[in-house]
């Protein structure tokens, strides 16, 4: 007795179409009543075709007689081999669709089964469940009968198409949305995935990953932005988007031509400001040897093996040396501080190899302890930055000032100093929207509020605001009586002691304050990067995320990190 396993091979350019065909009858026929209307299959994530003639891959699913394997009476679920499991533990670990029944699918929404969970938290490929290692990791906890990659694609899409559509009514109700953009590059190809940010009726901040898109070599900044237009209207919130953040250069032009405002991605900006020191010729020098022995040991086994050697001898952790990724300051910090941990097994390996010119001198290293007790306080901001569970635009300009105060303490570090007086320049002078953001903060208000002039114009822009929008819902009131009614709530607000730094802020407005509330949702919304914090500023997970995105297969691209970026939303899983 057969049964039939569907495997993957590779097959020529011409049998494309027809693979395409395949896979989505296997859907059609796997999915169920999801899948009965024609125009729902166009929304799968195959339409994606340019990605895989660009890469060259024609993947094809075709069927392959296999052994069966022995399979449970209908109705009852297999036993383990060792006996150990109970049918009541067999059940509560590995859920089984009851009869009628659309695996991993409730009234509710999909839900997540142990090994699509682990697919889509971690970024696998779907075809593991059919994979030695995961087939005997199963088989070891006793379950014979596992999914086929078949089953676990369509349940994958099930869920891709439910979470959807929650995604879009709880876009539908709200009024304002930001916009972060994170331009990401795999194999020389360059990728764009938005996430929405907002604030729903009952004050929580939300996120949701919308799409991943290609983004075409060579494209300038205004059809960047164009595509990121389209993906706005196609899920209906192109008049709801009040600021894009992005970590991609010279887009605030592109930006602004659409109707939005731009914010630079704050890990960016913290690039930029430490760009700033290799200028600094004797700055500059050290950080080129600095790199040139991290790559020296990195990619030369003789070197390496020499490095452990000498680490053993001197009792020193044996850790590999780490290298900077491009001008960004927290590898750059990572990477010295390790040079200097393993300063005496270096220059003892460097010896030994012959490489006496990439040995730091006495000099040499004073300047690497400043560079690194410089770039010390950019990491303490941006670790209490992670910490705060309500991080917001509000954040930036009490952020940069802690920096600018804490560079100038260093009063012996000259290049503390050069980065305090670059920071202190008109580059970084904060835009009146930002303003307006740390201002409605009650954490950070008196930031800004403290100055008189900024005190004084926040009031009138936020008297004007409310007058403009009174008049668009045909209020009956004037701009003299609106000024008049509000004016004194403004005032208390602008004394009032500031809420502890572990307050929360959307709490705060949604309890205080009411009549001046309607404007907190849309400056409280903005986010300080383009990326997850504990993304934005941990060079490990970042690195991590991008290895796994770099072996998702192209069409399945976009539909995987929906499903990742929505799974902590609890979008489809409540």
């Amino acid at each position: 007795m057969a049964s039939r396993r569907t495997v993957y091979i590779e097959a020529p350019q011409g049998r494309l179409s027809h693979s395409m065909d395949l896979r989505r009858k296997l859907v059609d026929k796997r999915a169920g009543p999801v899948r009965e209307n024609a125009e729902r299959v166009k929304d799968l994530p195959l339409q994606d075709v340019d990605y895989r003639k660009m890469l060259g891959k024609r993947n094809w699913l075709c069927d392959e007689e296999q052994p069966s394997q022995p399979t449970a009476q209908k109705g009852k679920r297999p036993k383990a081999d060792n006996g150990n499991l109970t049918e009541r533990e067999h059940h509560s670990m590995f859920p089984q669709p009851q009869r009628g029944q659309q695996q991993m699918v409730t009234e509710t929404g999909p839900q997540l089964s142990p090994w699509l969970n682990m697919i889509i938290c971690d970024l696998h490929l779907y075809t593991i469940v059919e994979e030695k290692g995961f087939l005997d990791l199963m088989r070891s906890l006793g379950h014979e009968t596992t999914p086929s990659a078949a089953d676990v694609y369509s349940d994958m899409v099930q869920m891709f198409d439910q979470t959807k559509e929650k995604v879009r009514r709880a876009l539908e109700a709200t009024q304002s949305i930001t916009l972060a953009c994170d331009f990401w590059t795999s194999k020389d190809v360059q990728f764009l995935t938005v996430t929405c940010h907002l604030i729903n009726k009952s004050w929580k901040q939300e996120s949701f990953v919308l799409e991943t898109t290609l983004i075409p070599a060579k494209s300038s900044s205004d059809s960047n932005i164009n595509q990121l237009y389209k993906i706005a209207r196609r899920w209906g919130i192109e008049k709801k988007v009040q600021v894009v953040v992005t970590n991609a250069n010279n887009l605030d032009t592109a930006v602004q031509k659409v109707g939005w405002k731009h914010l630079s991605c704050f890990a960016k900006t913290l690039d930029k400001v430490a760009r700033q020191i290799t200028k600094h010729a004797p700055v500059g020098k050290v950080l080129k040897r600095c790199c040139d022995v991290a790559h020296f040991f990195c990619f030369n086994a003789e070197a390496g093996k020499k490095l452990r050697e000498a680490q053993i001898k001197l009792g020193l952790p044996r850790q590999s040396l780490i290298t900077a990724k491009g001008n960004a300051w927290l590898s750059t910090l990572s990477m010295l501080e390790r040079i200097s941990e393993q300063h005496a097994a270096l220059k003892e390996a460097l010896i030994e190899t012959d490489k006496l010119r990439l040995v730091l001198n006495e000099d040499d290293r004073n300047v690497m302890h400043d560079i690194i007790k410089a770039l010390c306080l950019f990491k303490e901001v941006t670790e209490a930055m992670k910490r705060d569970q309500h991080c917001s635009a509000s954040n930036i300009i009490p952020c940069l000032d802690k920096l600018k105060s804490k560079l100038k303490e260093q009063k012996e570090n000259d290049v503390a100093q050069l980065l305090a007086k670059h920071l202190c320049s008109d580059e970084f002078k904060p835009a009146d929207w930002l303003t307006m953001s740390t201002a409605l903060d009650p954490r950070y208000k008196h930031f800004v509020l403290s100055n008189p002039v900024i005190a004084k114009s926040f009031k009138e822009k936020f008297l004007a605001e409310m007058y403009v929008i009174a008049k668009a819902e045909n209020l009956p009131v004037t701009e003299a009586s609106l000024h008049k009614s509000n004016f004194g709530k403004l005032e208390n607000y602008i004394k009032m002691a500031s809420l502890p730094r572990e307050g929360n802020p959307l709490s705060f407005w949604r309890y205080n304050y009411k009549k001046l509330a309607s404007f907190a949702p849309e400056y409280l919304n903005i986010v300080t990067t383009a990326v997850p914090l504990d993304r934005a500023f941990d060079v490990q997970k970042s690195q991590l995320m991008s290895s796994r995105r770099s072996v998702l297969l192209p069409e399945l691209l976009d539909m995987m990190l929906f499903l990742n970026g929505n799974c902590s939303t609890k979008v489809g899983r409540d």
